[in-house]
């Protein structure tokens, strides 16, 4: 996308199209961090069905916050996602799974 410098509308767009992938981006942190913790905690016990069910709200939201900011790195024409996924540590297990949270 092309921002002519001279238009400050279009700079104001730019900024919040900035401000909100950003904002995402911290959201999508803090998403798989959750699971990291959780997993942490869990693995050297066995999981009751309760910890299973949690497991499986966090992974659910870490597939969906990472599968939104794809999208608006697709909008915003950033490149290089195989180095996205190696600088956030996003797991096979996400990627594989990426998209909207399903209905129950």
């Amino acid at each position: 996308m092309i921002i002519d410098p001279d238009n400050p509308l279009a700079v104001e767009i730019r900024q919040e199209m900035a401000e909100t992938y950003f904002a995402a981006c911290q959201q999508m942190v803090a998403s798989l961090e959750a699971l990291k913790v959780f997993d942490r905690t869990v693995a050297a016990a066995t999981p009751d069905h309760a910890q299973i069910g949690r497991r499986s709200e966090l992974l659910e939201e870490a597939c969906e916050r990472v599968h939104f900011v794809v999208i608006q790195r697709e909008a915003l024409e950033l490149s290089c996602l195989e180095g996205f996924f190696d600088d956030y540590e996003i797991t096979d297990e996400v990627r594989a799974r990426m998209g909207p949270k399903r209905g129950k």
